[in-house]
């Protein structure tokens, strides 16, 4: 499918740097499926993404739903009930020229505000901040950051996701929620 992302760790940050896409790349952003697939099933189905994002809770769910597409390419983060040591809590991706942080958010505080985690994106150097934990659906930007929360996939009253397309440096995103 593409080679695999060349992995630097610097402090508690993973870069990986993916190949550039000739057109552009569209990423489903997964959070908080609790062991509640169906929904995240649904959603890689119906949107085939080059990749897939999951911010955690449960890792285990990403891990399933990465066999499950093997053609796709998963980067996950572990959440606040994911217990798994070795995962990295953070990562900073390249994907075709745009700079995307992926956090579950708990050790931003996210509950009680989002801008300790834009002032953290932003000293990365990223563009596109990724979180989940709340189990709200948001899309703001916030001092020259894009926050973007998928809202909860798994069965907590509606479930929603978004998608990110990007493309030489620029991205839109879109919050899908089920009807």
């Amino acid at each position: 499918h593409s080679m695999p992302p060349h992995f630097r760790i610097l402090s508690q940050t993973v870069y990986a740097r993916t190949a550039q896409k000739v057109n552009h790349m569209k990423l489903l952003v997964l959070s908080d499926t609790h062991r509640s697939l169906g929904f995240a099933y649904e959603a890689i189905e119906t949107e085939s993404p080059d990749a897939v994002a999951h911010l955690g809770d449960h890792l285990s769910d990403a891990e399933d739903l990465s066999f499950a597409f093997q053609q796709t390419e998963f980067y996950y983060v572990p959440g606040n009930c994911d217990y798994e040591l070795a995962a990295r809590q953070s990562l900073l991706l390249e994907l075709d020229g745009v700079r995307v942080f992926l956090t579950h958010g708990h050790l931003f505080g996210v509950k009680s505000g989002l801008d300790t985690l834009a002032a953290a994106a932003k000293d990365m150097g990223a563009q596109l901040a990724l979180f989940g934990h709340t189990h709200q659906a948001l899309l703001e930007e916030r001092n020259g950051v894009t926050l973007l929360n998928p809202g909860a996939a798994g069965r907590f009253g509606s479930s929603s996701y978004a998608v990110v397309e990007l493309a030489n440096g620029k991205f839109s995103c879109q919050l899908k929620t089920e009807q």
